[in-house]
């Protein structure tokens, strides 16, 4: 049995955006909580870009893949090592935040689809 990848991505997409919606710093959600989502989401981001996205470039799902994978691993950045990131980076946070949405709803809109 084969898993659903798609879905498994889509859902860390969905709560790596809910996770760094929160603000830098932020006491509502425990820090371990924040590392396990980064974790996750920088796992899932590394197996979309670099597994699914190269293996796929002539595609457009492959394309897709690479590009929300490296949003994903931007995304993780901002939980894992806010502290240490370039400031420039750290203003393109909502964009980053928007474009990951984008993805997430692409994937949960074709997934519901099927």
């Amino acid at each position: 049995m084969m898993l659903p990848m798609g879905t498994i991505v889509t859902c860390c997409m969905i709560g790596g955006l809910l996770v760094a919606a929160f603000p830098t710093g932020s006491t509502i959600l425990p820090r371990w909580f924040i590392r396990v989502v980064g974790s996750i989401l920088l796992l899932a981001g590394l197996w979309n870009s670099l597994w699914h996205g190269l293996r796929h470039l002539g595609e457009f799902w492959g394309i897709a893949a690479l590009v929300s994978g490296l949003v994903m691993i931007l995304t993780a950045l901002y939980l894992l090592i806010p502290d240490r990131l370039p400031g420039n980076l750290i203003k393109l946070k909502p964009l980053v935040l928007l474009s990951l949405l984008g993805f997430a709803l692409l994937y949960a809109i074709t997934i519901i689809r099927l």
